[in-house]
């Protein structure tokens, strides 16, 4: 089986989207976990292909393995008939043949055991490719998501400052054109009226009682 597919799931299911974040430094972090989904979806087809192969070497192989038992059995039902009739030099050469079958019948059985371990394997890397898929799309949709509400959130503390501002400014021309110079001495010249005119009735009351 070939390792650096086994390396490589290991990787891509064991990798978790704060070390996707960090890994992206000064590039988008979105787009980084929008590449390594792409890179699941690869390697899920490459192991697609590899659980093709193994399949078809499996079905080879058990064909070769049932055929290999089937000459056994050929080959003792004629052993029985040599010996019947007689025929020493026959059994032998069969039994020799059988001998060289049953070497090679638990080689093939090892061989269809491996692959069958082999299959399992790749279709449980397929099963865990898809599911941590899934699990990416989960956490890039709620990634996007974040970032949404922080740039709406953003938005909206610049707004309310801008609308300061803009009254800051408004409330300031206002003051400036509706406030002259003269209104202000005016103003000025109307209160030292009235506290003269305070000053003279309490120094009329004053000389009233006395």
């Amino acid at each position: 089986m070939n390792e650096s597919i086994t390396s490589r799931v290991s990787r891509l299911i064991s990798g978790s989207v704060n070390a996707i974040v960090d890994k992206a430094e000064s590039l988008s972090p979105e787009l980084i976990m929008k590449e390594t989904i792409r890179e699941v979806d690869s390697t899920i087809d490459e192991v697609k292909i590899l659980l093709g192969k193994e399949t078809i070497e499996l079905r080879k192989t058990k064909t070769q393995l049932e055929n290999e038992k089937s000459k056994h059995k050929k080959l003792t039902e004629q052993i029985e008939i040599a010996i019947s009739e007689e025929r020493d030099d026959l059994a032998k050469s069969a039994i020799s043949r059988q001998m060289d079958i049953e070497t090679q019948i638990p080689i093939l059985e090892e061989t269809v055991s491996q692959i069958e371990k082999n299959i399992t394997k790749l279709e449980n890397y397929i099963d865990a490719l898809n599911a941590k898929k899934r699990e990416m799309q989960e956490e890039l949709q709620e990634f996007i998501k974040i970032i949404k509400e922080q740039r709406v959130s953003s938005n909206i503390t610049s707004n309310v400052e801008k609308a300061e501002e803009a009254f800051s400014r408004v409330n300031t021309g206002i003051s400036s054109k509706f406030v002259s110079n003269d209104d202000v001495q005016l103003a000025e010249l109307d209160k030292l009226s009235r506290d003269s005119r305070v000053s003279e009735r309490l120094q009329s009351l004053k000389a009233n009682q006395k």
